[in-house]
């Protein structure tokens, strides 16, 4: 909607909200400007919900390889901290690497 033509539904808006009835030509104006405004409104949205939607996607992507990674970790704590042991057997010497 162009500046003019908002600046005319804003002034039927006002009497509406202020509770005045309006003609039905003006009734018509009103109602398609309503429209028109709130079409605007969904079509801004649409973009940052697709947005939205990608990052929610990646989101879950990072959080499951995050999940991944931290038992990757806690398997290679075991197996370090078992090598540790080992090598403690047989040679009687602490590395104190601490894994």
């Amino acid at each position: 909607m162009d500046e003019k033509r908002y600046r005319l539904w804003w002034l039927l808006h006002r009497r509406v909200v202020t509770g005045e009835e309006l003609q039905a030509a003006e009734q018509r104006d009103y109602q398609a400007g309503r429209a028109e405004l709130e079409a605007e409104e969904w079509r801004d949205l649409r973009v940052p919900l697709t947005e939205l939607r990608s990052a929610q996607a990646r989101l879950r992507d990072l959080t499951l390889r995050n999940q991944q990674l931290t038992e990757e970790e806690s398997a290679l704590r075991r197996q370090a901290s078992e090598l540790e042991e080992r090598y403690a057997a047989l040679t009687g010497e602490e590395l104190g690497l601490g894994v």
